[in-house]
């Protein structure tokens, strides 16, 4: 397992999906999760520093488990089952720990509410996981060979114009 913290929340258009990019603390990779905007929004109001004058749904969670003597330990996205994330928050109670499974951004938004860490998987971090500077040198060679086909046409028609003819 690797720590991780959130990074950054990119909306896609006006779906009410968005995406989540978990930045690897000892490292350069990103993990991007899908979820609602909706869900995310308790992280993108962390993010920004705001703070509602309620409590929401996770505050109750937070504050029912420590009247209850339980101590929030970490935010654990442990695997992937039929494309979907699985995730827990992990409690302890008399040395005993206690995995309360979930969604990952329930798992996260407890996390960075409570500020215990954010787990996740090795093997999750390789398969979805990316560098932000490799995307950009693969994006850039696909734009560049894309570019490249669309000039051939072109480049193949004035090639083929009869100079000599005009």
């Amino acid at each position: 397992m690797l720590e991780v913290t959130p990074h950054t929340v990119v909306g896609i258009g006006e779906s009410e999906y968005c995406l989540l990019l978990l930045k690897e603390k000892d490292g350069p990779r990103l993990l991007p999760i899908w979820m609602r905007m909706r869900r995310a929004q308790p992280i993108v109001f962390w993010m920004k520093g705001i703070k509602l004058r309620r409590p929401q749904t996770h505050d109750l969670f937070v504050e029912v488990a420590e009247r209850l003597g339980l101590k929030l330990v970490r935010a654990c996205l442990y695997g992937i089952e039929k494309g979907v994330l699985l995730s827990s928050v992990v409690l302890r109670q008399d040395g005993e720990e206690i995995s309360l499974a979930c969604n990952a951004s329930d798992a996260i938004t407890v996390a960075i509410t409570k500020e215990i860490p954010i787990a996740v998987a090795d093997e999750i971090m390789q398969v979805a996981g990316f560098k932000p500077e490799e995307r950009r040198a693969e994006t850039s060679v696909t734009e560049s060979e894309e570019d490249e086909e669309k000039l051939a046409v072109w480049r193949e028609f004035i090639e083929g114009l009869d100079m000599d003819g005009l």
